[in-house]
């Protein structure tokens, strides 16, 4: 049976996460924080305000903040196991941008990526933000900007992987959807009570390889 996985970037696949990198080269940390502290607002909305932020930065300015965050140890070496493993398709499922979650694809030679897409005019970055969501349409709990969920299911019916065969990575509470969804769900080093909670595979080591031990 062909297997397929889904990985989070921030904090599973690479030693951080990539709006903190690009705001504080900028001076706008304080404003991410306060965006993502923000009672009330929805995950989807966080995105677009947080988006707001980056209006005339570069891609350029985006990929030197990508290329700054290490991949987590034995990044690569994982994702070879899994190949011999069977998982034929292995993926980005992230709520950060696609400019950066295809860079980490490229270095990692993976085979599909779900982000959002910060719009971009003559180089730079506009503040607006394209969203995939999908959580109105199958009524996902997560309102964030890219439903994890909704993103595994697409991604193994398009390559035609069963949902029992899929395996998912993530590290907070916006992985949640999907760390429930899939047949093998791991909370890697989690961030918050939330995910924490979500899933009785949890690895506590930054140690990708240790994601092992629950892959078929």
């Amino acid at each position: 049976m062909p297997k397929l996985a889904g990985f989070d970037m921030d904090g599973t696949l690479i030693q951080g996460r990539l709006v903190f990198a690009l705001a504080d080269r900028f001076d706008l940390s304080d404003k991410v924080r306060a965006i993502q502290q923000s009672e009330g607002m929805l995950g989807h909305e966080q995105t677009k305000a947080i988006a707001a932020l980056f209006a005339g930065l570069t891609k350029k300015d985006l990929l030197d903040a990508i290329e700054s965050i290490p991949l987590t140890k034995n990044c690569e070496r994982t994702v070879a196991a899994l190949r011999e493993r069977g998982y034929y398709k292995i993926g980005i499922i992230s709520d950060s941008y696609t400019v950066a979650a295809s860079a980490v694809a490229d270095r990692l030679q993976l085979d599909f990526v779900s982000a959002n897409e910060l719009q971009m005019e003559n180089g730079k970055i506009t503040g607006k933000v394209k969203m995939p969501l999908g959580w109105e349409k199958i009524g996902c709990f997560c309102k964030i900007s890219v439903c994890k969920r909704y993103h595994l299911e697409k991604a193994a019916r398009q390559f035609g992987v069963p949902i029992q065969a899929t395996l998912a990575v993530g590290d907070t509470k916006s992985d949640i959807c999907m760390i429930r969804r899939a047949g093998v769900g791991v909370v890697f080093m989690p961030k918050d009570s939330e995910i924490a909670k979500a899933a009785d595979k949890i690895v506590q080591e930054s140690d990708l390889l240790k994601v092992l031990e629950f892959a078929a």
